[in-house]
């Protein structure tokens, strides 16, 4: 089953993409305890806090994401996650 999981991961082209500091993206994903499909608008890497938002495997091989959700201010994680970068967050 990891083998399945980690080709499905490779598909995805924009985890190879090294997303920079303040990147406006759009992450769509199934919520396991919700039983739902669900799609934010976010922040990758907000300013002053770029430390929090990363791409990364857990430990059980599913690939993940934490960005600035901009709906709920707060940081959230998907998991299987399908990612469209939107752009640079314009500066005030």
């Amino acid at each position: 089953m990891k083998k399945e999981k980690l080709k499905e991961f490779q598909l995805n082209p924009h985890y190879d993409v090294e997303l920079k500091p303040n990147t406006k993206i759009a992450v769509g994903w199934y919520m396991n305890k919700y039983q739902a499909f669900d799609k934010r608008v976010g922040i990758f890497g907000k300013q002053g806090e770029e430390h929090k938002s990363r791409q990364f495997i857990s430990k059980s091989g599913v690939k993940c994401i934490t960005f600035w959700d901009t709906l709920r201010n707060r940081y959230t994680t998907a998991t299987n996650y399908i990612l469209n970068i939107i752009g640079e967050v314009e500066n005030d």
